[in-house]
């Protein structure tokens, strides 16, 4: 039983640290993209960059999944769309009652990096 809890928290730990690094690469190709594309295609190849190294450091380094296929990388598109309308539709929520834009970005990364912990967890890499 000891073995699970461990296990557990190294995931939530390690789901963390590559969080953050892959917030880093994504935000470094973000910031290079934009001096030289459009914003929208800046954004979207931001996206891809950052879809492509979740998938991969969550599945094989978090979660230890042996499988990765296109049928789990659909499934963490999935993820990934919905997180990505909860969080506009969040701040869009917020804003119109008042709360400024970024503040309300901010509030909700604790609740959407729990959901996307969980749906990787329960969800893409079970």
């Amino acid at each position: 039983m000891r073995f699970f809890k461990g296990r557990k928290k190294n995931e939530k730990r390690l789901f963390l640290i590559f969080g953050i690094l892959n917030f880093l690469v994504t935000n470094f190709v973000l910031q290079i993209s934009l001096l030289i594309l459009p914003i929208l295609i800046a954004t979207i190849l931001s996206q891809i960059v950052n879809a492509f190294i979740g998938f991969y450091l969550y599945g094989k380094k978090v979660f230890k999944f042996g499988r990765l296929n296109i049928f789990t990388f659909k499934k963490y598109i999935l993820l990934a769309l919905s997180l990505w309308i909860l969080n506009y539709s969040f701040i869009q929520s917020l804003f119109y009652y008042g709360i400024n834009k970024n503040f309300a970005a901010l509030i909700i990364i604790p609740f959407l990096v729990s959901i996307s912990f969980l749906g990787q967890k329960y969800f893409v890499f079970n």
